[in-house]
């Protein structure tokens, strides 16, 4: 039995601290897209943001693809399909702040997705509830006022000096897609060896 290359194509591995992005072939069909082409034309547009791993092979942040699959949904009702959206999709949306960067609410979950106003209060309440069992130090403000924070892990017994976890953060900032970040850590590492 002879198997066809396409049995055997594999998906590039994505760069180090990319490991919720997408490669182009993927974000076109998260988008419903049968070509790459469409994506590479919203790259040279500026609306989607390209980290580049082995090969110069192109990952997207599932996050951007998804607020430009609810822009293209709102552009497009017609053709856009009602209920194609996870619940995961819907909670990482829900994470990304809109173009004005301000945090989505319920009611630009109902406008964007199309989706009922019910689950729409369902996916920002779950958000609510995990985020408060995580990180108690947000204010019980509305969903759509809050900043959103990532909870930084807490090691239980850290025997190290502070000194020591500065740099280690550090390193891990050198792992960030972001290259502004990578260069401000370099320099701030630089800066730490020469003192």
């Amino acid at each position: 039995m002879t198997s066809t290359p396409s049995q055997f194509r594999k998906h590039p591995r994505s760069p180090a601290g990319c490991d919720d992005y997408l490669t182009r072939r993927q974000a076109a069909h998260a988008l419903g897209f049968s070509s790459e082409f469409k994506i590479r034309q919203f790259e040279k547009e500026g609306v989607l943001h390209s980290v580049r791993g082995p090969m110069r092979a192109a990952f997207y942040p599932r996050a951007e693809i998804l607020a430009l699959k609810a822009q293209l949904a709102l552009n497009e009702p017609a053709s856009a399909p009602r209920s194609n959206w996870t619940d995961a999709e819907l909670l990482t949306l829900l994470r990304h702040p809109t173009r004005a960067n301000q945090a989505r609410s319920a009611l630009d979950l109902v406008l964007e997705t199309q989706i009922s106003i019910e689950r729409a209060e369902q996916v920002c309440g779950f958000l609510a509830a995990s985020e408060s069992r995580l990180v108690p130090a947000l204010s019980p403000a509305p969903l759509a006022d809050r900043t959103l924070v990532k909870p930084e892990p807490m090691a239980p017994c850290e025997r190290r000096d502070a000194s020591r976890v500065s740099r280690d953060s550090l390193i891990r900032e050198l792992r960030d897609p972001d290259p502004r970040v990578r260069k401000q850590a370099f320099d701030r590492l630089k800066e730490a060896r020469t003192t």
